[in-house]
């Protein structure tokens, strides 16, 4: 076994002998070897970094967004949060993860012609799939229920939680209408 790394070692410094030679010899060419290699390793990483923001936007279109079939949820794309948030003057939002029955049951009565009948506005669907415990911390909300919050000038108004309603088929609809009316003036 000692035999074996030995020649192991030999042959390491034969290898890093000769690379040395043939580097000093042409030392234009390394550095542009070298870099060539730095190039491409920081080309890498920035694909890395916007191929991973594009596939995590596409997996939320096709197995998120592309379920929702009610015309009054807007989807919000991925990593597009507090931009609207800060660039909209008033936004409602609902944060939920994208199952669930309280999810099933949103999305059900958003769907209902005659509950649709009594809404008043379009509001925003941010699904919490990524970076779960940062959206719960920053918008202090439980990633297991439906919240729906209200955003006035960047700043939160108001809020619900669905699942705190007595009777959600009959408290659902108005709550969220009357979501932007509570408090404004606080």
């Amino acid at each position: 076994m000692q035999r074996y790394i030995q020649i192991i070692k030999e042959q390491i410094i034969v290898f890093w002998q000769n690379l040395s030679d043939i580097l000093l010899e042409n030392k234009q060419r390394a550095i542009v070897i070298l870099s060539s290699f730095v190039f491409l390793v920081l080309l890498f990483s920035a694909s890395v970094v916007f191929a991973q923001k594009t596939i995590r936007q596409d997996q939320l279109n096709e197995l998120v967004f592309d379920s929702v079939k009610s015309d009054y949820l807007l989807p919000l794309n991925y990593q597009e949060l507090d931009k609207k948030i800060q660039s909209t003057n008033a936004v409602s939002i609902m944060f939920s993860q994208p199952m669930g029955t309280s999810y099933e049951k949103v999305l059900s009565l958003l769907e209902d012609p005659n509950q649709k009948s009594m809404l008043n506005r379009k509001f925003y669907f941010y699904p919490i799939v990524y970076d779960e415990k940062q959206i719960a911390q920053e918008y202090k909300i439980d990633p297991n229920k439906v919240t729906f919050i209200f955003f006035q000038k960047g700043k939160e108004k108001n809020r619900f939680v669905v699942e705190s309603l007595d009777d959600v088929n009959h408290e659902f609809i108005p709550e969220l209408n009357r979501l932007p009316m509570w408090q404004l003036n606080k």
